[in-house]
């Protein structure tokens, strides 16, 4: 199945940023399982640094939070494995369209990952009070976060095939291919810190912990 043609039968984006409205609108579109949402977005190296520029900034901000004001070099990790995980799928990606002669869909793919993200912060806030929901009615807390996790990891998955197939013009199969690399190699690269670093988490910050009257003062880890 070919992208939907806007304006006058040309493939969307044509080397122009569309509007935050048209990508809000696209966005909800796909999220919708619609492959018209594809039209609102565009599909040049411009419109991906512009929708990579906000992830950047609140990952900035992120990490000087997470650095400051006594773990900088925490904050410097934190700032390159979040900024390797938001490379990744566009990096994947691209290996899969130049094998497949895909080089013209890559940019719009990428795009409308990198503002995926929002629409999955979004899903998230409202996956969240229906969990709270179940409890309401019968259902233990883990078994709603459990409930919560696997709807919202089949969803996730969705998208990401849902993009691949529409964005990059793939066959089921192909796609499905595409979304497993990006996913898992994303994750992987998510936790490459944890073993290399020998910490379980992304990121540690040790914080201090209030002594008893004669014993030396401890230190507990917060995990992030």
């Amino acid at each position: 199945m070919s992208v939907p043609k806007p304006d006058g039968g040309r493939r969307p984006g044509t080397g122009r940023v569309r509007p935050n409205g048209r990508v809000a609108w696209g966005l909800l579109l796909i999220g919708l399982g619609r492959p018209a949402g594809f039209a609102q977005f565009g599909a040049s190296s411009e419109a991906f640094l512009a929708s990579l520029a906000p992830l950047l900034a609140f990952l900035i901000v992120m990490s000087c939070v997470v650095g400051w004001p006594n773990h900088p070099l925490r904050g410097v990790e934190y700032f390159l494995t979040v900024l390797c995980t938001l490379l990744a799928p566009a990096v994947i990606a691209d290996l899969f369209c130049r094998l497949w002669n895909r080089r013209q869909n890559w940019a719009l793919y990428a795009n409308v990952l990198n503002c995926g993200l929002w629409l999955m912060m979004a899903v998230l806030v409202v996956m969240l009070p229906l969990a709270s929901l179940t409890v309401t009615f019968g259902l233990s807390p883990n078994d709603a976060a459990i409930l919560l996790l696997v709807a919202f990891t089949i969803y996730l998955l969705w998208f990401h095939w849902f993009t691949a197939r529409h964005a990059l013009n793939l066959s089921r199969g192909r796609a499905l291919l595409v979304m497993f690399a990006v996913v898992f190699g994303t994750a992987l690269i998510l936790h490459i810190p944890a073993y290399v670093g020998g910490r379980p988490t992304l990121l540690r910050i040790d914080m201090p912990v209030p002594a008893q009257p004669g014993q030396p003062t401890p230190t507990a880890t917060r995990a992030t």
